[in-house]
């Protein structure tokens, strides 16, 4: 055989494979509408399914959807159909299908009974697995009257094949979708459309069903808290809490997991339950995240729990509550820092803090060495020299003043050499003592000032006085 040949028939069965593949992914699609609403590609099912059963077939695939019994569907007034309800610019079905839609509107109907469906397809091949997709939408959401969050869709055939939930307010994007639905053995399978929870409108505006295995999307999970490799603390209670989600499906619950014994679940988000008191010793942690048709997937972590007693972690602590869980001495003792063996710094069992000493003097903080700081406040200082400025303060003589430096070699407040060597300067009283000088130094500028105007007025009249009169004839 040429090569020619050889890949001649290597396209044939290409080809071959294709139509085969293309034949057994056939589609079928209906959209649902109170008058009539023809859209390309689509089988419209139009009418009000409260009234009487309404039927419709794809003649290209011999699939048929029936609303069932009129009985099967909780009306509004009377109705169970709304054209132009649904939000505009719809994608996960086209614009023109998620416009319109049918819909049940009763509490009554806020679970799933087997008893009750909602649509029924035939027409199936009992040997064969379907897709099935299905969304609603609605714009109408009012608080207490008309409210789509959440609508529970569920399909039953060989098997009840759980629940997938779906917010249908203002909805243009969401839908359920259900793998690898078996038929019954009469090939048909059945739909329901609930209200459930907070919801009382549950709408359903296309359904497509396509023949074919198809690979289902499990959960995604990750547990948030702990952190994995953590070590807390014994006698301790912790938040074990993990984020789930699937792109359209619906995570029915968490489950928890420690060493492979389940300590409890959560099926509201964000998923979390507290795990209470664990003895000392290095667990599994697991978060087992499970859908509304029974999918799942797992994420697991390691943690420590170590004893009070020589409880140290240099990741931080988890859920510490400060009032239990500390560093620190629980007797006299002070609390010391070191670095290269060399102690750096210690707290006293008094609470005042040593930086390069043990000898806190009764201060909250003792430094022994340098200090830098980029910046300084001191608040609520109540004597700030302001007062200096007032009418009624007496300043001191400049002989008074030079009389005092001339016996204390040292300005009236201001703390002298030796006492400022021994005891060290309050920094707050020693900035307010040079403003009170600086400002008593600016009065007397003044005062000094306005006498030297005064002189010098008195000397240009003096000068004035001394010239002599003009005219007047010196003999």
């Amino acid at each position: 055989m040429t090569s020619i040949r050889r890949i001649m028939l290597l396209a044939g069965l290409i080809c071959l494979c294709s139509a085969v593949r293309l034949k057994a992914q056939v589609t079928a699609s209906f959209n649902f509408s109170q008058g009539p609403q023809n859209v390309s590609g689509w089988i419209n099912l139009h009418g009000n399914p409260a009234s009487a059963p309404i039927t419709g077939t794809d003649p290209s695939t011999g699939i048929t959807v029936s609303s069932i019994a009129a009985a099967n569907w909780a009306s509004y007034t009377g109705n169970s159909t709304a054209d132009a309800g649904g939000a505009t610019g719809g994608t996960f079905f086209p614009a023109a299908v998620m416009l319109n839609h049918w819909f049940q509107y009763s509490d009554f109907y806020g679970a799933y009974n087997s008893l009750v469906p909602q649509l029924e397809i035939s027409g199936l091949n009992k040997d064969s697995v379907y897709t099935l997709k299905m969304t609603g939408s609605f714009t109408l959401y009012i608080p207490n009257v008309f409210n789509l969050n959440p609508m529970r869709y569920t399909v039953a055939g060989t098997i009840i094949y759980g629940f997938v939930d779906v917010n249908g307010n203002y909805n243009t994007s969401d839908g359920a979708i259900f793998n690898n639905i078996a038929p019954d053995a009469n090939g048909k399978i059945r739909v329901y459309v609930n209200t459930y929870g907070g919801s009382n409108v549950a709408s359903i505006c296309g359904l497509q069903i396509i023949r074919g295995r198809t690979t289902a999307p499990v959960p995604s999970i990750a547990i948030t808290r702990p952190t994995n490799n953590s070590i807390l603390a014994e006698d301790g209670n912790f938040t074990f809490s993990a984020t789930a989600s699937e792109t359209n499906g619906t995570i029915a619950k968490v489950e928890f997991y420690v060493n492979g014994t389940k300590i409890g679940e959560d099926s509201t988000a964000p998923y979390s339950i507290t795990w209470v008191n664990p003895d000392e010793g290095h667990y599994l942690l697991t978060a087992r995240a499970i859908d509304g048709l029974g999918n799942t997937n797992s994420a697991s972590i390691n943690v420590s729990v170590e004893s009070l007693s020589s409880f140290w972690s240099v990741t931080g602590n988890i859920d510490a509550n400060a009032d239990s869980n500390f560093l620190g001495t629980v007797d006299t003792n002070r609390l010391a820092f070191r670095t290269n063996n060399l102690e750096r710094m210690s707290i006293l069992g008094d609470g005042t803090v040593g930086i390069g000493t043990k000898n806190t003097q009764g201060y909250k903080l003792a430094v022994n060495g340098n200090a830098i700081f980029t910046k300084v406040r001191i608040r609520n200082y109540a004597s700030w020299p302001d007062y200096v400025f007032k009418k009624d303060y007496k300043l001191t003589g400049l002989d008074s003043l030079e009389r005092y430096i001339e016996v204390n070699q040292h300005l009236p407040g201001i703390i002298p050499a030796d006492k400022a060597r021994k005891e060290g300067i309050d920094l707050a009283d020693d900035q307010a003592l040079l403003l009170k000088k600086i400002e008593e130094l600016t009065l007397y500028l003044i005062q000094e000032h306005k006498r030297v105007e005064q002189l010098t007025k008195e000397v240009q009249l003096l000068k004035i006085q001394a010239q002599p009169k003009k005219g007047k004839i010196s003999k």
